[in-house]
């Protein structure tokens, strides 16, 4: 069976481009001939409104998780080229609660996706913007975290370091999971925060990812139209941008894979 690359995209701040950076980066690899599933597992469902999805007229991962339904049955197949998606609803918010009292609370989705995940060559999890128990859950199902840093908060960078303090704490217990990179997102040079954040950024030695996500309305754009921007403007800047990470991404993966192999 394929061993898929499960990468959880997680930041602790709202509006600085996780769904925009899983949609993308999503269909760049879909339109590179890879197979990729995208799962929402966010309450606010922010991915499946991008994919133009409605969760009131489909089944979602709240069925799943709630029983009796399987991943498969709640795939929507082929939203763009190469991808499918689980959707998701506010519903979630009242699982997550549900989950406070189970065992082994923190694994649900991994067992939920484990007999699945195998289909694919690339799973992308949408996290909420928190540290909570779904957000656990995401980065104890993916074997990498990709977090998105916008360049214009200054205050980007704490959140950041609270998402690795917690990666490190999962990799103690025993988790196999490692930051793959931050990325830098709604980048503009000529702004005074960007100076000040890429400094601080890279104290933090961690990986950064080259290619920058530009700070372009066609991003916000694509989302009012719900399809990504790779998908509705393929020749955009922000749409070469995501592409350019996604092959970047794709790379820095066949090298660590060759590392673990003693390639």
């Amino acid at each position: 069976m394929n061993v898929a690359r499960t990468i959880a995209v997680c930041t602790q701040k709202g509006g600085v481009g996780k769904t925009t950076s899983v949609s993308n980066l999503a269909a760049a690899w879909g339109a590179m001939g890879h197979r990729v599933l995208a799962i929402d597992f966010d309450p606010q469902f922010a991915l499946t409104r991008r994919f133009g999805i409605a969760p009131s007229a489909v089944p979602t991962l709240c069925d799943v998780l709630a029983g009796p339904r399987e991943v498969p049955d709640v795939v929507l197949e082929e939203v763009a080229p190469g991808v499918d998606v689980v959707p998701a609803e506010r519903g979630l918010a009242g699982i997550e609660l549900s989950l406070v009292t189970e065992l082994k609370r923190e694994q649900f989705l991994a067992r939920a996706i484990a007999d699945h995940a195998g289909s694919y060559d690339f799973v992308l999890i949408d996290c909420p913007p928190n540290l909570g128990l779904l957000t656990v859950n995401a980065l104890c199902a993916a074997r990498e975290a990709l977090v998105p840093i916008d360049m214009e908060d200054v205050d980007a960078l704490q959140g950041a370091e609270e998402l690795v303090a917690t990666v490190r704490a999962l990799v103690a217990t025993g988790d196999e999971i490692e930051i793959a990179a931050l990325v830098r997102v709604c980048a503009d040079r000529r702004r005074l925060a960007y100076g000040a954040i890429s400094e601080a950024l890279f104290e933090l030695e961690l990986p950064v990812a080259e290619t920058e996500i530009p700070d372009r309305a066609e991003f916000h754009q694509s989302a009012i139209a719900q399809e990504p921007l790779v998908v509705s403007r393929p020749d955009s800047v922000g749409a070469l941008a995501y592409r350019r990470l996604a092959e970047e991404l794709a790379v820095r993966s066949s090298l660590l894979q060759g590392v673990a192999s003693g390639g």
